[in-house]
């Protein structure tokens, strides 16, 4: 952005850089599958956090020390500059490589967790449960969620870096900003809660943190936060259908502390 930027230039490109940290939370959608979920889980989600976000803080300053500004020929290509500049065209090839297998990994990741998502929510009927809560009988998969998360990504082949990573963020500082207004909720509603956290840790934190995201929302990309209000319409029509228009609770996801048996629903539900 150069020494020139502005707070708000700034702000908008947090909002899309917030793409780099986004993930560390998938693992969670494979709870069922995981030995010793309650200790393995939360310990995994930190430590991805704290790992992923340092390599992007290293890789970041070490960028900038070679290529300082935000000035590229193509900004979409603007990692591979960056490698060619610290090591001409070899290392610029051998960049190009780690980079196509990393982004296929990571699509991988992405489609496996978010078809497990959808499975659980089919299975507890909070969306149509023959389509998204059944599995294959010879593979224990749920293939069609793993084909329409898979069709909704070749959507990317037609998308810029900006507008790709503004559509997953709406969605990401949507769920977050839910987060802290559900936190907000809780401690309200629970008097051993509000107790335990405080005015300050229970609800200001929680405010300031709903507060940001949406701001950091509203620096997005136009086309991203119309496609993101549409879809989250679809959502909301969907919570209104399944509460008959809010005069009923939602589903609720059923959770089950028993180890699932081998050959069971749960057990056979991996990706």
């Amino acid at each position: 952005m150069g020494e020139d930027a502005g707070f708000t230039a700034i702000a908008a490109g947090a909002a899309v850089a917030a793409y780099s940290f986004l993930g560390f939370d998938a693992v969670t959608t494979l709870t069922e599958e995981t030995i010793d979920p309650k200790r393995n889980i939360p310990k995994a989600i930190m430590l991805t956090a704290l790992i992923g976000g340092g390599i992007y803080v290293l890789v970041g300053y070490t960028t900038q020390l070679v290529h300082p500004g935000s000035n590229f020929v193509n900004s979409d290509s603007a990692a591979f500059e960056i490698a060619t500049t610290i090591g001409a065209d070899l290392f610029g090839a051998i960049f190009l490589a780690g980079m196509v297998l990393a982004q296929f990994t990571s699509g991988l990741a992405a489609q496996a967790s978010a078809s497990r998502l959808l499975f659980a929510m089919g299975r507890d009927a909070v969306l149509p449960p023959k389509l998204f809560g059944g599995l294959h009988a010879r593979f224990h998969t749920p293939v069609f969620n793993i084909v329409l998360t898979g069709a909704i990504g070749i959507i990317a082949l037609f998308l810029d870096v900006l507008s790709a990573a503004s559509f997953i963020n709406f969605g990401a500082f949507i769920a977050f900003t839910m987060v802290n207004l559900s936190v907000i909720f809780l401690v309200s509603k629970d008097a051993e809660a509000k107790r335990q956290y405080g005015v300050i840790r229970g609800m200001l934190v929680p405010l300031i943190g709903a507060l940001v995201n949406l701001w950091l929302m509203s620096k997005l990309d136009i086309n991203a936060f119309i496609l993101g209000l549409i879809w989250l319409s679809i959502g909301l029509a969907q919570l209104a259908y399944l509460t008959r228009f809010f005069r009923r609770e939602p589903p609720e996801v059923a959770f089950d502390d028993s180890e699932p048996e081998s050959g069971s629903v749960s057990a056979k539900a991996t990706l």
